[in-house]
């Protein structure tokens, strides 16, 4: 049986559909300073009405050495602009 997962978005609970390894506070995640890497904000807004309207297919990725984000600055940036409080982390 598996579990319905959920994290919170302005009162809104948000499902998530992908593997991860925890949900960790948004606030505890640093982006990587050397991400090549921009999003415009017209991106980030429209991730952001994604992962509102579709829920969470794809974790952040976060480096076990470093401690920084890895892969998917733009979920990141996307999850705060939604209000998210917790994002699923690999």
């Amino acid at each position: 049986m598996t579990e319905n997962i959920f994290v919170m978005a302005n009162d809104i609970e948000i499902p998530v559909f992908c593997a991860f390894d925890k949900l960790v506070e948004i606030d505890d995640l640093k982006p990587n300073p050397k991400n090549p890497n921009q999003h415009p904000q017209e991106q980030i807004a429209l991730l952001a009405h994604i992962i509102q309207e579709q829920g969470w297919r794809a974790p952040v990725t976060v480096s076990t050495l470093s401690g920084f984000v890895v892969r998917g600055h733009g979920r990141l940036m996307a999850a705060k602009l939604a209000g998210c409080e917790k994002v699923p982390v690999d």
